[in-house]
């Protein structure tokens, strides 16, 4: 733990998946709240989406990152912010786009008596 899980709409085109992963993993790491091989991170591209009523041509990228509970609402706050702050910049875009992107993150708790894990 953590784990996490970022969708991106299609229109993003350019987007390097391996390099905002790592910039992701570097900001979680940045923040010592974590070691390094317990970062897990997974990207998907959304081919089928709809924003409001299509009108929009907004694109989106939404992380999610699910945190063992137990963290602290000040550290949940340092985490997001952080995770937003490297969205924001932009790093794994190879070029600009002409339209909005909706940038969002999650911080969701997985209750310690839920989660299992074993090294096999």
């Amino acid at each position: 733990m953590p784990h996490i899980t970022v969708n991106y709409s299609a229109q993003l085109i350019d987007l390097d998946q391996q390099k905002l992963l790592q910039e992701i993993n570097t900001s979680l790491i940045a923040t010592a709240l974590f070691d390094a091989n317990d970062i897990k991170s997974r990207i998907f591209k959304d081919e089928m989406f709809l924003i409001g009523l299509g009108d929009v041509q907004d694109a989106y990228i939404h992380l999610k990152l699910y945190l063992l509970s137990g963290r602290s609402a000040a550290q949940k706050q340092i985490l997001g912010q952080s995770l937003l702050r490297t969205l924001e910049h932009k790093i794994y875009l190879k070029s600009e786009f002409e339209f909005p992107i909706q940038l969002c993150i999650e911080v969701i708790d997985v209750p310690k008596e839920n989660y299992f894990k074993a090294i096999a």
